[in-house]
């Protein structure tokens, strides 16, 4: 329907893949093949550039260790221009239940109201630090741990493919472990 939400928040325990999901969603909105047909194996040079972390649109946050107000001002310094080479400029701020209240405060107004060609993706481990007027303004996905079986099946794949040599107790072990992370 062409209908993007302006803000995206993931959430779930360590390792579960929010922010390797979050850098797949702005790939998919910036793919120079249109998000029906992404690219799998060339990448364009959006989805090229995304993978390596060096695309000019697309800025990533670690919120754990930029957490001040001074940050989320750059950002929104950073907002006000278009994106350079792709349809969105994308901020995606990692473990964003670090940011201080002010820093929530001064990125609200262009949470509410961003250009059309802004979006946010949040990732955070603890939902109950974000505040209330950022939760009702983003679309929601909380992602689980992943089945036990499943991850059994998908190392055991890995290991096949690299010609690894372990046995199904160690795999086992290691599935047990990564507790579905």
């Amino acid at each position: 329907a062409n209908q993007i939400p302006n803000a995206y928040l993931f959430t779930g325990i360590r390792g579960v893949g929010k922010t390797t999901t979050a850098r797949i969603v702005a790939k998919a909105l910036n793919c120079k093949n249109g998000f029906e047909n992404l690219c799998k194996d060339n990448f364009c040079d959006n989805c090229e550039a995304i993978s390596n972390s060096s695309h000019i649109d697309i800025f990533e946050m670690d919120s754990a260790s930029q957490s001040s107000v001074e940050n989320t001002r750059e950002l929104i310094e950073f907002s006000r221009y278009a994106p350079t080479s792709s349809k969105y400029k994308i901020f995606i701020l990692d473990e964003c239940h670090m940011l201080s209240k002010q820093a929530w405060a001064s990125l609200l107004k262009t949470l509410e109201e961003p250009p059309e060609y802004l979006k946010f993706i949040f990732a955070t481990t603890e939902l109950k630090k974000i505040p209330i007027t950022i939760l009702s303004r983003c679309q929601r996905f909380d992602l689980t741990r992943v089945m036990p079986e499943e991850l059994f099946r998908y190392v055991k794949k890995v290991c096949n493919l690299e010609k690894g040599n372990i046995s199904d107790e160690a795999l086992k072990l290691i599935v047990k472990i990564s507790e579905g992370s």
